[in-house]
């Protein structure tokens, strides 16, 4: 059981907290009072699902806090003209800090001009150099970053996922390796070779997807990658995890599933599984034996929502695949789901479902 403050950005003068199991759909209203100007309220994630604040007709999202105890502001977001809901980390103020590097592999890499990827390294308060730390590896390493800094290069009006404030409400110690996939390669790079993988989807027939080099961007960050890391920083191998969404989400199932043993768990939030046709996944499962395999399979968080037409195209693909997982003998209890029905393809949609998945994954 965690505590879900908020912060009273807009001035609200009567605010309620609304908890929700999204299973029955049974809801409990409750009046805040503030104390010593903090307003909060325990979250029982056994109970309730998600939560949310409300206050004469308006309402932030929906949060999904899991047992992690964190913060939620509801504030106007200047380019867009309207209220975003973003996440703080109570008593702290800093998160940590970023490192950013530029590393090369002729090898892995050779399918892109510069033979290069930017990489960023969030390190924690908690990193000094001595103490271990275990490793999540993360796509679009471009829009991660909030708390720690303006890391979002791309001008993304819904800002950052603020993977650093969310993982400062945990009790791990984890460094977060962010690969930048923010240029001409990005789709490219987060895709399955249809000649090899199997069949691309004809519903979203693309000449962007004709080609795809997942595997050498898979192998770029298991060898190079986590060798430099391994180098640098002071980490542990117990625990390694991988994530992102869209052609991030789908980049960090496949190299999850294709790299068994290494990593421990997997984000997949708002999957572009409908590139392939599901028989595409069939066929890799039945050859990756999952049925010899179960300990070295990882846990995996599916989550999509169904806010926009984007997510509604990718929602089917994400709400089947846990049924072809199993039936090849994926373990039901790695497999942990999420749809939210309202929410749509954006940063702010994924940062309020990361305190379920560190729940649920770590």
């Amino acid at each position: 059981m965690g505590k879900v403050y908020f912060k009273n950005t807009s001035d609200w003068k009567k605010i309620s907290a609304v908890l929700v199991n999204r299973y029955d759909q049974s809801e409990e209203r409750i009046k805040l009072i503030a104390k010593n100007g903090n307003y909060n309220i325990e979250f029982d994630n056994s109970k309730y699902d998600y939560m949310y604040f409300e206050c004469d007709g308006q309402q932030t999202g929906k949060v999904y806090p899991g047992s992690l105890s964190i913060g939620i502001e509801y504030k106007c977001n200047e380019n867009l003209n309207k209220n975003l809901t973003y996440l703080f980390s109570k008593d702290r103020l800093i998160t940590g800090r970023v490192e950013n590097f530029v590393l090369e592999d002729a090898e892995n890499l050779n399918y892109r001009a510069d033979k290069c990827k930017k990489i960023s390294v969030f390190l924690p308060n908690t990193y000094d150099g001595v103490i271990p730390h275990d490793i999540l590896y993360f796509f679009d390493a471009q829009n991660l970053f909030g708390a720690a800094g303006d890391y979002t290069k791309n001008g993304d009006p819904y800002g950052s996922w603020q993977l650093d404030t969310v993982l400062s409400a945990t009790d791990k110690n984890i460094i977060v390796v962010g690969i930048d996939n923010a240029d001409e390669y990005r789709e490219k790079e987060l895709f399955m070779d249809p000649a090899s993988f199997g069949s691309r989807s004809e519903a979203l027939a693309d000449e962007n997807y004709n080609e795809g080099y997942l595997d050498d961007l898979s192998a770029f960050i298991r060898n190079t990658l986590h060798s430099y890391i391994k180098e640098k920083y002071c980490v542990s191998e117990s625990n390694i995890g991988i994530g992102g969404s869209s052609m991030g989400g789908i980049a960090s199932f496949y190299c999850g599933l294709h790299n068994m043993g290494f990593y421990k768990y997997v984000l997949s939030y708002s999957p572009a599984f409908a590139l392939y046709e599901m028989s595409a996944f069939d066929g890799w499962f039945k050859k990756s034996d999952f049925y010899k395999n179960n300990d070295l399979l990882p846990k995996v968080h599916i989550y999509c929502g169904e806010g926009d037409p984007l997510e509604k195209l990718l929602l089917g693909a994400s709400k089947e695949m846990k049924q072809v997982m199993v039936a090849n003998g994926y373990p039901d209890e790695k497999i942990f789901e999420t749809f939210d029905t309202e929410k749509p393809h954006n940063e702010e949609s994924w940062r309020l479902i990361l305190p379920q998945s560190f729940t649920y994954l770590l």
